[in-house]
């Protein structure tokens, strides 16, 4: 019995291998693939070396935007019966509207299987690869470990008006803490962070050079790695290990429908769920989602991480009651 199961296994494992060597040559033929993407140009540029180290008969041609605008034209070429992309990543709102909208071809990974349930789609349309964390930061020259905030609630102390820097898009995180502190508390609380009189800046990039720089001593919601970064640059800022920390919308990798490289794409997903792409990630600061792959800095270990699911037409609910409060608009 053990003779034949081994056997059967060995068939198995020829199998695959097979299927695999034939689709790394179609993939090989067909020599490139385009990825639209809302990644960083930093964390593209990153996964474009690794993955052509390791294909370098294929070709990565990036498409970099934000996640609304890469909605956007991949509905319009979908409408114009325009296939030019062979994948997609984009955060989860996003990948939501494109799978409603038939954009999204189905594919699910052999190494989708190292990934929990709640990483991937149950109808095999997405996986998620990454997600970013949102901290609550500080300037230590400004400000001593002892007098920061602690909690968010300590953003409302008299001695932070005027102080505090700000997202003026801040709504994902907005309808988080709504979520965490419970409704009514949530919004109390946000009518209270308004009455503090925030600086608001659009990009959590710049509000951490600006807290780095000194324009302000707190930011309330900036990017735990872009943190790590300037840190690491020996810039003076900290993050704040809160309890919980706010996760953002997963980032989700998918094969696009009617992708004129179809092989080439699946390499690529393979390659981004493989713990090789997966490490790129890790080494940029991401959380990712393949299973047995710690984050980078240990403090992130110690954390509880909360991530709000989140509809396209709950999120523009989350938009209007954001600007109703911080009058951003």
């Amino acid at each position: 019995m053990l003779e034949i199961f081994c056997a059967l296994v060995l068939v198995f494992m020829v199998f695959v291998s097979d299927a695999l060597s034939q689709n790394i040559e179609k993939a090989r033929q067909q020599g490139k693939v385009v990825v639209y993407s809302s990644m960083g140009s930093s964390d593209v540029n990153a996964v474009v070396r690794a993955f052509e180290r390791k294909y370098p008969f294929i070709r990565l041609e990036p498409y970099r935007t934000s996640s609304e605008k890469t909605l956007v034209r991949l509905v319009n070429e979908h409408r114009a019966r325009k296939y030019l992309g062979d994948v997609v990543t984009v955060d989860g709102i996003q990948a939501a509207v494109l799978k409603e909208h038939r954009i999204l071809d189905g594919y699910v990974s052999k190494e989708a299987a190292h990934f929990s349930s709640q990483w991937q789609d149950p109808d095999g349309y997405w996986t998620a690869i990454h997600q970013i964390l949102f901290v609550m930061a500080y300037n230590t020259r400004l400000v001593s470990q002892s007098d920061a905030p602690k909690r968010y609630e300590d953003l409302l102390l008299p001695r932070w008006k005027g102080k505090l820097g700000m997202d003026t898009e801040e709504y994902y995180w907005f309808g988080s803490m709504l979520e965490v502190m419970g409704r009514e508390k949530g919004l109390e609380f946000m009518r209270r962070l308004a009455g503090q009189e925030p600086n608001f800046r659009k990009g959590h990039t710049l509000l951490t050079e600006l807290l780095s720089a000194g324009e302000f001593p707190v930011s309330v919601a900036v990017y735990q790695h872009r943190v790590d970064e300037f840190l690491a640059k020996g810039a003076p800022v900290q993050w704040v290990l809160t309890d919980p920390l706010i996760g953002s919308p997963r980032h989700h990798i998918s094969l696009l429908t009617g992708a004129p490289r179809p092989d080439a794409a699946k390499v690529f997903i393979d390659f981004m769920l493989s713990a090789e792409g997966q490490q790129v990630l890790r080494e940029r600061g991401r959380i990712v989602g393949r299973k047995g792959i710690e984050p980078s800095n240990p403090k992130v270990k110690q954390a509880k991480i909360f991530t709000l699911p989140v509809s396209a037409e709950k999120y523009d609910q989350l938009i209007k009651q954001f600007q109703q409060h911080f009058k951003t608009y």
